[in-house]
């Protein structure tokens, strides 16, 4: 587990206010209609419980998931309301409530999607640029060892300068590697000494 997520606890929170409004709403109605929608809030815990489990463990299906979950909780509830004989005052907030965690679930979406399109794959704290890295190893297994154009090199999408020999030097492709002649001029550069330079 990679920490507290606010986002997360929110969207719990939201699951929880939401299913303890359905069932104070559905205790209210009388025998068919009862029936109905107590067999509808069963599936409605089961897909709850299946989508906190998957938003806890950061996967994007979770949030379409949950998106399609407070979509058709919040016509469930309009529904309930037309059919019932008791006043609901609550009902208002409960609405907000299934608004509010559609709308989380849509951001989510968003932004889950968008990390994956930058090609960034979180893991912790750290993060891979996996795809790039992966065209930079298969394009450029071998560097050559006359140590021209430099006698260091560093890549354009990276903090550290390496010696030719060293494994990361070999996985940084053509297009992004940058050369120097002295350690000098990759520290006025910007970059940082590696380890297999130091050894």
């Amino acid at each position: 587990m990679s920490g507290f997520k606010f986002t997360t606890f929110v969207m719990d929170t939201v699951l929880l206010i939401t299913f303890l409004g359905l069932i104070s709403m559905i205790f209210n109605l009388h025998r068919f209609a009862f029936y109905g929608e107590f067999l509808i809030l069963l599936v409605l815990l089961l897909i709850g419980a299946v989508s906190a489990i998957g938003i806890n463990n950061n996967f994007r299906w979770a949030w379409i998931l949950l998106a399609l979950f407070f979509a058709f909780v919040f016509v469930n509830m309009l529904f309930i309301y037309v059919i019932t004989t008791v006043e609901i005052p609550y009902f208002l907030i409960l609405l907000v409530v299934a608004v509010v965690g559609f709308f989380i679930s849509l951001f989510n979406i968003e932004k889950e999607k968008t990390e994956k399109d930058s090609g960034e794959i979180k893991k912790g704290e750290i993060k891979v640029e996996k795809v790039e890295a992966e065209k930079a190893y298969t394009a450029d297994k071998q560097v050559k060892k006359t140590y021209k154009p430099g006698k260091y090199i560093a890549s354009k999408l990276r903090e550290h300068y390496h010696a030719p020999k060293c494994d990361w030097a070999k996985r940084i492709g053509k297009k992004n590697a940058v050369w120097f002649n002295t350690e000098g001029q990759a520290k006025k550069a910007g970059y940082k000494v590696h380890d297999c330079i130091r050894s």
